[in-house]
């Protein structure tokens, strides 16, 4: 049975006709044009209501239960007789209700991961860790521990294969990179040097015209899970630019804040372009300023989204085999 459409049938009136009444997201599956054929959602009755966001939500239980309010949450936990504490916060209600959800589409069968991945809580939301598709390095536990300081040993030429290269971002794990300063994409210099990879500019991959060097600021959830989260939308390239060439073949290292404005590397993920990398890359890729305030300089950012669905987050979190 499929979850979504059990809980919209039994969801309180006014929460179906304020859920069919939502904007598409811009990065959501099929984005906003998705839901613009038919009646304006205002128009519709409470069975038209049900239909809208079936057809909206009707492989995305994490996504029905992120859009619901912790007082919709509730409800749907008390039609559906769920035993769940009266004072539950919003994410544990979500765990509660995906739980449940699960369990009734495999009906209390047991099924491979791969068929049916659980969730994790970022943000107070749900999120699917898509498991890994590139190269990482290995972790003795997860998520990964914030790694200690060690002492930069960058390679003394620009590395000559690309086992130099990853084995150059092994040795900076741990380096601390300094203090910023005003330069947003100074610790990215930084981090491209201790590879042994000179600053070069121009529209070529980073190393060799055939890896590109990204660094991506994450760090701890706040909720509790000490696991690992995307917090910015890491910048690919200017308008103008090849962009999607920067994506081909793409070194993502993996930065977080250590206090006292320095930041360290955490760990570091390969990446390799194949048709779902492109099919995320163009649901995810979007365009915005760039640079400093007042400038019409643009460029394009990948939503921070695109390292769950792409299976880096589960290189710092773990995941279900």
């Amino acid at each position: 049975m499929n979850a979504v459409v059990y809980i919209a049938e039994r969801m309180p009136v006014a929460a179906i006709r304020r859920l069919a009444g939502l904007r598409a997201g811009r990065f959501e599956r099929g984005g906003p044009a998705s839901l613009s054929a038919g009646p304006a959602p205002r128009a519709l009755d409470n069975d038209e209501a049900v239909s809208h966001v079936i057809a909206r939500w009707g492989d995305d239980l994490c996504g029905l239960l992120n859009a619901l309010s912790r007082g919709e949450l509730a409800e749907v936990a008390r039609t559906l007789r769920l035993d769940v504490d009266a004072a539950s916060k919003s994410w544990e209600l979500r765990a509660a209700l995906w739980r449940a959800g699960a369990r009734l589409e495999r009906g209390n069968a047991d099924v491979p991961s791969e068929l049916q991945p659980q969730p994790v809580v970022l943000g107070g939301h749900l999120v699917i860790q898509a498991s890994p598709r590139g190269t990482f390095p290995a972790s003795e536990s997860w998520p990964r521990a914030l790694p200690a300081p060690v002492v930069p040993a960058p390679p003394p030429e620009e590395p000559d294969t690309l086992d130099e290269l990853l084995g150059a971002a092994d040795r900076a794990i741990g380096v601390r990179l300094g203090v910023r300063g005003r330069d947003k994409g100074a610790w990215g210099m930084r981090a491209q040097a201790l590879l042994g990879i000179p600053e070069r500019g121009g529209g070529e991959p980073d190393w060799r015209g055939d890896v590109e060097i990204k660094t991506v600021p994450i760090a701890r959830d706040l909720g509790g899970s000490q696991l690992w989260r995307v917090v910015e939308d890491p910048a690919i390239a200017m308008v103008g630019e090849p962009t999607l060439a920067k994506l081909q073949r793409t070194l993502w290292l993996a930065r977080a804040d250590v206090g006292d404005g320095d930041a360290t590397i955490v760990s570091w993920y390969l990446l390799e372009w194949d048709a779902q990398i492109a099919q995320l890359a163009r649901r995810y890729l979007h365009v915005r300023p760039k640079g400093p305030a007042g400038t019409d300089a643009r460029g394009h950012y990948l939503s921070k989204r695109f390292f769950a669905d792409a299976g880096m987050l589960a290189t710092l979190n773990g995941w279900s085999a």
